[in-house]
This record gives structure tokens, sequence and C-alpha cells, in this order.
């Protein structure tokens, strides 16, 4: 009554696993005597009584069971009870944990076979418990995980849509200036346009490219037994090569597509090749050769005369020549120090220096025309504009870092590290540049017979200058 008691005081403990202890001593030989109540004023179980385990009492201990013939089936012995056989134990060593007080009073009783089929199952509901617990917030975690990635997007879509407003509509797309790509089927050293077509020189050809069809209409062979050609010009008459070993300036007839005459240099030309051709003059800059009676460190300029096909003049330069460019005054060199000598026509020498930037060092850096010489300064991003009457620098245009220029009659074309820029030369100025990621990987460039034309490594590529607009 009022509740469970605790464990008895006497000698006697309560079975294993039940409140108030963990183990009992193995009962003494059966006796018909009854025990000793420790607690006064109890009655042993008995008389149709029920065993004070139902009723939230101790059991007391247990006898074992005789198996009577023709009866029930024994009761299996209780886990970590007196009888119990060490593999009865749990999986850790210790008993089960303690049953109800229902399930202990049956256990006492005969008419129930078999009370405990179930004890090994509920030998730790604690951990099914902690396990039901641990799933639940397992799948909350994955509800809010769903709920939150599932708003990401919208979240996105939002915030995409409100900077597509805030900047308004996209910018209109421009027309590529490409208008035609014709393959050269090999490395491109130099080319120049001229006398009807583009000429473009490679590892062992000259390559004639028809602006009309934008296709290859002849390949003209240049198999010199030491190099290959190394630049190439259009003017007095013909379409000039420089050979370097053996020295030489090859003709090529643009009527007829072939080689019409090789005049000598003398000794092998190094370093950087180029050619220009003015009036009836023909220029060919090169680096010196100390057998000559030239230091190492100059340069040579040599004036061949086309109708003669002769050097009329071997002129050295204080300093390696990069490119050149003729016109009716001379020949305008650009060095790789960053100066731009002036050669007469007339007295065959160097009659002006001018310290234009630099250092150079690349072929193509220099054009005469549109009422100015040109200079590529790549290193301080800009294209440098020399007055030719009075021999100075004029101007100074940011352009970024230019490295080869070609000139029409209205315009100064240079490929940049910003694309095609043209130079507007009444303004001093970049008119327009055509960013296009061809255009940013050309080499070089030309300009003549109706178009602008860039080269890559073994292809080119038609400009309409129509298209480079700001």
């Amino acid at each position: 009554m009022g509740g469970r008691r605790g464990p008895p005081g006497g000698p006697e403990r309560p079975l294993r696993g039940l409140p108030g202890g963990r183990a009992r001593p193995r009962p003494s030989p059966p006796d018909t005597t009854p025990p000793e109540d420790d607690h006064p004023g109890r009655q042993p179980p008995g008389n149709g009584d029920p065993p004070e385990g139902a009723a939230g009492g101790v059991v007391r201990p247990l006898r074992p069971l005789r198996v009577i013939p023709g009866g029930a089936p024994p009761l299996r012995v209780i886990p970590g009870g007196a009888q119990a056989p060490p593999e009865l134990a749990d999986g850790d060593g210790h008993g089960s944990e303690p049953a109800d007080g229902a399930e202990r009073a049956l256990a006492t009783t005969t008419t129930r076979p078999r009370p405990m089929p179930g004890a090994r199952r509920r030998a730790r509901p604690r951990r099914r418990w902690l396990a039901a617990v641990l799933a639940l917030v397992l799948l909350t975690g994955l509800a809010v995980t769903g709920r939150v990635v599932t708003e990401r997007p919208g979240a996105g879509t939002a915030s995409t849509a409100a900077a597509a407003a805030a900047t308004g509509p996209a910018a209109p797309v421009r027309p590529s200036p490409v208008v035609a790509t014709i393959g050269t089927g090999g490395f491109s050293y130099d080319m120049v346009a001229g006398a009807g077509a583009l000429w473009v020189v490679g590892s062992d050809e000259v390559t004639r490219v028809d602006p009309g069809t934008d296709s290859v209409t002849a390949r003209i062979p240049v198999a010199a037994t030491g190099s290959g050609p190394a630049a190439v010009a259009v003017g007095a008459g013909a379409v000039w090569v420089p050979v370097a070993v053996p020295a030489a300036l090859w003709a090529i007839d643009p009527g007829s597509n072939k080689v019409t005459g090789r005049i000598p240099l003398g000794s092998p030309l190094r370093g950087s090749i180029s050619v220009s051709a003015a009036g009836n003059t023909v220029w060919v800059a090169c680096c010196g050769e100390t057998s000559a009676g030239f230091p190492a460190s100059s340069g040579r300029l040599l004036r061949v005369d086309p109708h003669r096909r002769r050097v009329v003049a071997d002129i050295p330069l204080p300093a390696n020549p990069a490119a050149i460019a003729a016109d009716a005054t001379g020949a305008w060199v650009a060095t790789a120090d960053g100066r731009v000598l002036l050669v007469s026509r007339k007295r065959n020498r160097v009659v002006t220096t001018i310290a234009a930037g630099g250092p150079l060092g690349f072929s193509q850096t220099i054009a005469a025309g549109a009422g100015g010489v040109w200079l590529a300064d790549p290193f301080d991003e800009q294209v440098v504009r020399i007055d030719p009457k009075a021999r100075r620098v004029m101007a100074r245009i940011p352009a970024g870092a230019v490295t080869t220029l070609a000139v029409t009659g209205d315009a100064v074309w240079g490929l940049s590290s910003l694309g095609l820029v043209r130079v507007d030369p009444v303004h001093n100025r970049v008119a327009a540049v055509a960013p296009d990621p061809d255009l940013r990987r050309a080499r070089l460039v030309a300009a003549g017979a109706g178009a602008v034309w860039t080269a890559g490594w073994s292809s080119v590529s038609r400009i309409d200058p129509d298209l480079v607009t700001p």
C-alpha cells in the first residue's frame, strides 16, 4: 500500500536486476520451515493471496521448479537468476534489465508457459528511444535544408532580375569587321599590300592573295640555299624579297608571278631584316658585319638601284635597325634603342636623329604617309607622330601596346593590346577600336588593295575599314 517498498534489511537480497541490488547469493536447500520475515506485520504470500511482486513489493528468493510429467512445459530460467547459465547474460556481460511487477508475479506460477520469450527484445528500451530521437532530428534537418535549397533559386532569380532592370537593355552587338579569312598554309614573317594584291612571306615562298576573290592565286618559291625570305615590299615596279644567305634581293614580277632577278647584297645579312621601296629606290636594312668595318652593335642600310640591278650605297648606321619606311625624302629607320634616323637619298647618309622613345625591336614599327612618319612604341603604349618637315615629334597618341603599323590615305592602322586601332591623323587620337578576338591574336597588319589586312600564324584576315567605327 502506498507504493513500492525498499530492499529487505536481512541477509536476503533481491533478484539480480531488481531495485535495491545487483546480485543475490545462491539459495540454500529447500526447507519446509517458512523463512523469517524481516518486516513484522507482513504476511507471506499464500492462501490465495497474490505475491508481493504483483503489488509492488519485493519478491522473495525463488526455488528451482520441477518439471511435472504431463504438465505444462517448464518455465525458462530468468536471466540473472540463480540457475541462469552464462550465455543468457546480456551481450555486455551484465544481466537483463528488470521486468515489471506483473511479469515477476507471473514468473512464480506454473500456469503460463515460457513467460520470457521477449525478454531479450526488451533488453535495451532506452537505446531504442535514443535511436528514435536521433532519426527524428535527422529528418527535421533534412526538411529544413531542402526548404532552404528550394528557396535559393527564387532569391537568385529575383536578384538577377533586379540587376538586369537596373542596368537597362543590353547594348547591341556590333558586327565583326573581319569579312574574310584566308589560309596561307605556313608561318607568316611579313606582308604588304600593293600592285593589286596582298603579298605574304612564308618560310620558303611568297603567297599572293587576290582581294577580289579573297583566295590564294599564286605561290612563288623563294628557295635559297641558306635561308628563306625575310621581308617583303612593293614598289619600283616589282615585289622585293630580301634573303639573308646568300645575301640577295629577289625581284618578283606581279604580272607573271615569277622571279625576274636576284641582286647580290654582299656579305650575309643578320639580325632584323627589313625592306622598303619608293620611287626608283629599294632600301634594305640589317645589322652590321665586323669584317666589313662596322662595329658589331651598329647596322647597315643598303641602297639598291632596281634598274642597274646592283647596290649603289652601303650606309653605316649608329644602331641596329628594327624597321624602315621609305618616301620621297629618303629612308626613315627605327632603331632598337628608340631612335628614328633619316637617311637622305641625296647624300646617302644619316642626316637627322630623333629621340622618339623605346626601346623598340619589333618589325613593322614605322610607317610613312598620311602627313607624317608614325612610330609604334609598345612599351609606352603609344603611337608617336613625327613631322617629316620639322623632323621632330609632334604628337604622342595613347593607343595601347602597339607593335605594328600601316598607313592609308586617311588613317593609321595598328595592332595593339586593345585590338585593331584606327588613328585619326587630323585630330591625333584613336578614333575606333575593333576588339575582335581574332584581331587580338594577329601579328602583322597591312593596308591597301581596298582593305586592311591582318595576319596570324597561318592565315590572313580581310578587314572592312567601314566596320571599324566608334
